[in-house]
C-alpha cells in the first residue's frame, strides 16, 4: 500500500496510500477508518475512553480535515493489518519493544 520510505536516522518519513493495488480493499480500509472516527469522536462526547490509537486519529482530524485524518487512519490500518499477517500474531495495542528486542538479540546472537 505504500511503496516508497523516505527515512533518515530520526525522522521515519513513509509513503502514502497508493491508488495502485486492489480498489476494493483501499475502499474497505477507507470505511473502516471513517468508523473508527466517529466512534471515538462519539465516546469522547459521552465521556468514556478512548485507546492511542483513536486518540491519534482523533489529534489528526482536529490538527487537518476530516478526509484527511480518515486516509491517514486507512494507512495506518493497512500497516497493522500488514504486521499482523507477517508475524502470524494477533494485535495488541501495548508496544511490542520487548518481543522485538528478543528477536533482535536472538538473531545478533547467532
Amino acid at each position: 500500500m505504500a511503496p516508497k520510505e523516505y527515512s533518515s536516522g530520526q525522522t521515519r518519513r513513509i509513503g502514502r496510500i497508493s491508488k495502485r493495488g486492489d480498489h476494493y480493499l483501499r475502499t474497505l480500509l477507507v470505511h473502516g477508518a471513517r468508523a473508527v472516527i466517529a466512534h471515538a469522536q462519539r465516546a469522547v462526547q459521552n465521556g468514556q475512553s478512548v485507546d492511542a490509537l483513536r486518540r491519534w486519529a482523533l489529534s489528526v482530524r482536529q490538527r487537518r480535515n476530516q478526509n484527511k485524518a480518515t486516509c491517514a487512519l486507512a494507512n495506518k490500518l493497512a500497516r497493522i493489518c500488514y504486521a499482523v499477517m507477517r508475524d502470524h500474531e494477533p494485535y495488541a495495542v501495548a508496544p511490542r519493544l520487548p518481543y522485538k528486542l528478543a528477536r533482535t538479540s536472538f538473531v545478533l546472537a547467532h
